[in-house]
């Protein structure tokens, strides 16, 4: 004999439904390029759900990393130069990735300021960031 229980889910969901439901909006791509020594990615991306497209195009490794940036914290460049950092609280960490290696991810993101930065070294031993593999961006 079976349990009752178990008998009525089944007529309720078998019986239940037929209407085809509406699927989610699809949720917004950025697509993100890391070269030597930089970053082309959108300047500002909606909240919510965002897909990160990642590309190294360089010839050296780079990382991503994701940092969310107070409002009242200096620009990043400027940030990442003084010799009075301020914490910032890290979002994500795409590990290092070989030339011609794509990868993908996706953050759920709140309004505000947030920076793309490369901290791997260079062969001169210089961070990337330190050479320009910084850029800020806005969710909005």
């Amino acid at each position: 004999m079976k349990p009752l229980g178990a008998v009525l889910s089944v007529a309720v969901l078998m019986g239940g439904c037929t209407e085809a439901l509406p699927l989610p909006q699809a949720p917004a791509a950025a697509e993100v390029v890391m070269d030597e020594f930089s970053f082309s990615a959108p300047a500002e991306v909606p909240r919510g759900r965002v897909v990160f497209r990642v590309a190294n195009r360089g010839e050296l490794r780079h990382e991503l990393v994701v940092i969310a940036l107070p409002e009242d914290v200096p620009p990043l460049d400027e940030q990442l130069r003084s010799e009075r950092r301020r914490a910032t609280t890290t979002v994500a960490v795409i590990p290092p990735k070989r030339p011609a290696v794509d990868t993908s991810f996706a953050l759920d993101l709140e309004a505000g300021r947030y920076g793309l930065v490369c901290f791997l070294e260079s062969p001169d031993g210089r961070p990337h960031a330190l050479k320009g593999m910084n850029q800020e961006f806005r969710v909005r």
